[in-house]
């Protein structure tokens, strides 16, 4: 179901997070089709598939295996590529089924900021163009979740 325009409201969500590995390695995390299967995703959930075409306008598609056994797929298309400082791109739920999404059309916008600091390295990620608070808070606790998990790739 589509929202009327005059109901939507966007949301933002903003984290970042310090790792103990050059910008080169994080950004890599984000677009090897390998290494994000291998830490990506709320607690309990695994990547089944990861397809990456790291181009702009590249289309990239992950579907995970959810603990409940349902299945998510997340895709979009890449919007600005600039290795291995900015990564952004659009950010599609197929069937909205997080909480405060559900039934609902959005394709927001995922940014990601490589920041240097002595050769480690400090993300900020940006999730702009989230229709409701619930799906803000939701979308809250699965980034901790998957940028937890990535630190543990740098430990």
């Amino acid at each position: 179901m589509n929202m009327p325009a005059t109901k939507i409201e966007d949301y933002t969500l903003s984290l970042d997070r310090d790792y103990n590995a050059p910008p080169e390695k994080v950004f890599q995390a984000w677009t090897d089709p390998n290494f994000i299967s291998s830490w990506f995703g709320p607690d309990g959930a695994e990547v089944h598939s990861a397809e990456i075409d790291l181009n702009v306008g590249g289309e990239y598609r992950l579907t995970l295996k959810e603990p409940d056994g349902s299945v998510a797929v997340l895709h979009g298309k890449y919007r600005e590529i600039d290795p291995p400082h900015k990564l952004s791109f659009t950010w599609i739920l197929d069937g909205q089924a997080c909480e405060g999404s559900a039934g609902l059309h959005a394709e927001t916008v995922v940014t990601l900021d490589f920041q240097d600091q002595n050769g480690a390295t400090r993300l900020v990620l940006t999730h702009d163009f989230l229709p409701t608070a619930e799906s803000r808070d939701s979308h809250f606790m699965g980034w901790t979740d998957s940028l937890d998990s990535l630190a543990k790739l740098f430990v």
